[in-house]
């Protein structure tokens, strides 16, 4: 018997332990009462808004709320406004204070904390949220009887979020005179309403067409993508505002017409290398930036100093953010920061000697530069042929960038930023380095008969050939007057291949000038001087010889300066040295060769005198350089031309033209030159 009741009490107390542990488990994990299941909803809920989790949040929505909106709508609402208003990271955090116990209507209010990242600014609020306990999908809980308010304050049924970036205005670009090289205008963007298409007539249809240069077919499968979207604008075309073409389609069925503001070059294709242009920044560029503040919607400076100079001219884009009603008026702004427009680029460019050079060119292939010999201040920099920046704002066509291109005249190559041989112009250079180093002087002579030479027999077939034979012995004077290939090739020999790399190092080769403007450098050589061959005829400015034109510039203004190599400047208001190179070449030996260049121009028989101007004196040297592969073809002939007025030195002038063989070689540029500084210095023909 005690045996029986020694296993009665043990199952008793087993069975009575599960109990206990049941209760103990529902008891500490299961809500005891309706506070504590509404908290645990509520907390829920706040955790999938924190997530984004839109479609768990419509889930815990009351059967009231959920009559009223659709998940998809619902989802799709909160996905659109946050996504708008580039709302990350979400921060929600509920706020609860003590026993929470139902109203008398029996539902349970519980308030919240909200903080939004945005693209204008943080924002955080509080709001509150009503929870009504009811049963769902046979699930007794508490639910929340959602609102408007939950986005933002204020919003009620009907309410719409209207996220707008505040876009900067875009620095000018200015020349010396406060002349606009970049600056903005008004365009208009016509636009194609797919719904509305098919009501235009087909002779509407052509007329578009033929008006826009746009073949019908595109148009039909610009209609065709964007059909059954109504109401949608698809622009096809951005005209000019004073464009005769939109009185046109202003008239004509399912053409819509808006106007924008987009950046505008006065000078157009005269300066479009130097300034360059802007256009629709592009996925790459976004996401190298993107942390720098910028939006997929951004404009960027593409080329020249709209690139260079980005930062400065873009400011710093703002956004509003506002609570709009049905009717569109603005109820609420919620969150606004104005946008800091970007500073202008004052430049020490003359857009007047900018667009003269220019316009010399006629098309021909080539580039110049021009500066202020005293002061280093940086006039022009041309490249010829070029492009109207315009064109690449309004947008090309795919047949107008092919076109643009696959010239075989390169107009997209930015000539004044590359080096070319500078021929005979270097002349003056090789006279200055022997000179210095004491390798010739200004009396020395070369009696050489013929139009060739060589200087042994280790040449091989090589020969430095000269224009003409003058039958009698040739000084500096005279070498620089008849520019004599042979004087310079024998010059350089006398110098030697180590002073003549030093003293073209103290010329600024191979060093990149000193102006916010990426140049090649100037090279004597490209790997060092193989041998004699080489080193005679970069004597004279070939070989593997290349200059800028803005080197080449600046290093005649050692002729202004008593030696001394001008420090460039690009900018206004540029805090800078007086001069880039000091002693670059002694002043006794800068002022024989000056004197030499004026004879260029003033000798019966100077290679200049076509260019000179009566009433100006002018020292210069001319120059034709021959591009070829091997010794015995013909190659290109470029023709230069370094110049500048001797009495006052105002003007600096570095011109070359390419392919000028067979059209007189140098003296092509005879004329262009002649009215360059005829208009610039004097006035005759502006």
């Amino acid at each position: 018997m005690k045996k029986a009741w020694i296993w009665f009490w043990s199952v008793f107390l087993v069975i009575l332990s599960g109990f206990v542990f049941l209760f103990w488990d529902y008891w500490k994990e299961g809500p005891k009462t309706d506070g504590e299941m509404a908290k645990a909803a509520f907390t829920a809920y706040t955790t999938n808004w924190k997530n984004q989790q839109f479609a768990h949040m419509y889930e815990q929505l009351s059967l009231d709320t959920k009559a009223k909106v659709t998940k998809d709508e619902f989802v799709s609402r909160y996905e659109n406004i946050y996504g708008g208003i580039e709302a990350k990271p979400i921060l929600v955090e509920p706020l609860y204070n003590g026993d929470v116990v139902p109203t008398e209507d029996g539902k349970i209010n519980f308030h919240y904390r909200i903080k939004l990242d945005t693209f204008v600014e943080p924002i955080s609020f509080t709001g509150k949220a009503t929870l009504i306990k009811e049963t769902q999908n046979d699930k007794k809980d508490w639910y929340i009887h959602w609102n408007p308010s939950f986005l933002f304050p204020g919003m009620q049924e009907g309410d719409k979020v209207r996220a707008n970036t505040l876009y900067p205005k875009r620095g000018e670009i200015l020349d010396r005179a406060g002349r606009r090289l970049a600056t903005s205008r008004i365009v208009v963007d016509v636009g194609i309403r797919p719904d509305e298409w098919s009501k235009t007539p087909p002779a509407g249809r052509t007329q578009v067409s033929k008006l826009l240069q746009i073949p019908l077919a595109n148009l039909m499968s610009v209609v065709s993508a964007n059909a059954g979207k109504s109401g949608s604008f698809v622009r096809i075309a951005t005209l000019p505002e004073d464009d005769a073409r939109l009185q046109t389609l202003q008239q004509t069925a399912s053409i819509v017409l808006q106007k924008k503001q987009v950046r505008y070059y006065p000078y157009q294709a005269a300066a479009a290398h130097l300034v360059g242009y802007t256009g629709a920044i592009s996925q790459e560029e976004y996401e190298k930036r993107k942390d720098m503040g910028y939006r997929t919607s951004d404009i960027v400076g593409k080329a020249g100093l709209e690139q260079l100079f980005e930062q400065q001219l873009r400011g710093e884009s703002g956004g509003r953010i506002a609570i709009v009603g049905a009717d569109g008026t603005v109820k609420k702004i919620v969150a606004e920061q104005p946008a800091k427009n970007g500073q202008p680029l004052a430049l020490t460019i003359d857009a007047t000697v900018q667009q003269t050079i220019y316009s010399e060119f006629k098309q021909d292939a080539g580039t110049a530069a021009a500066i202020s010999p005293a002061t280093g201040e940086v006039l022009a920099l041309v490249s010829s042929p070029s492009y109207d920046p315009n064109a690449f704002v309004l947008g090309m066509s795919t047949e107008e960038w092919e076109k643009l291109n696959d010239d075989p005249g390169k107009p997209l190559l930015n000539r004044f930023a590359r080096g070319f041989a500078p021929g005979s112009t270097f002349k003056p250079l090789t006279a200055a380095m022997g000179l210095a180093t004491g390798a010739i002087t200004p009396a020395d002579t070369v009696s050489v008969k013929g139009l060739h030479w060589q200087k042994d027999a280790s040449w091989g077939a090589y020969e430095v050939t000269r224009v003409s034979d003058y039958g009698a012995p040739v000084d500096l004077k005279k070498a620089l007057v008849y520019s004599d290939n042979i004087y310079f090739a024998k010059a350089a020999l006398s110098i030697g291949e180590e002073p003549f790399v030093a003293q073209g190092k103290q010329l600024g080769f191979d060093e990149a000038v000193p102006i916010p403007y990426p140049l090649d450098p100037s090279r004597l050589a490209n790997n060092g001087m193989r041998n004699e061959i080489q080193l005679a005829d970069s004597g004279y400015g070939q070989g593997e010889v290349t200059m800028t034109p803005l080197h080449l510039a600046l290093v005649y203004s050692a002729f202004v300066n008593e030696g001394n190599i001008v420090y460039p400047s690009l900018l206004q208001g540029e805090q800078k040295e007086r001069y880039w190179k000091r002693e670059a070449i002694p002043p006794q030996v800068a002022a024989i060769v000056r004197d030499d260049l004026v004879q260029v121009m003033e000798d019966p028989r100077g290679t200049g005198r076509g260019a000179r101007v009566p009433g100006i004196r002018m020292a210069g040297k001319t120059g034709t350089a021959e591009l070829k592969q091997k010794k015995g073809e013909q190659g290109q002939e470029n023709g230069w031309y370094a110049v500048f007025n001797v009495d006052d030195p105002r003007l600096l002038v570095t011109m070359m033209v390419e392919d000028v063989r067979g059209r007189g070689g140098s003296h092509v540029l005879d004329a262009r030159i002649k009215r360059i500084f005829s208009k610039l210095l004097q006035g005759v023909g502006a």
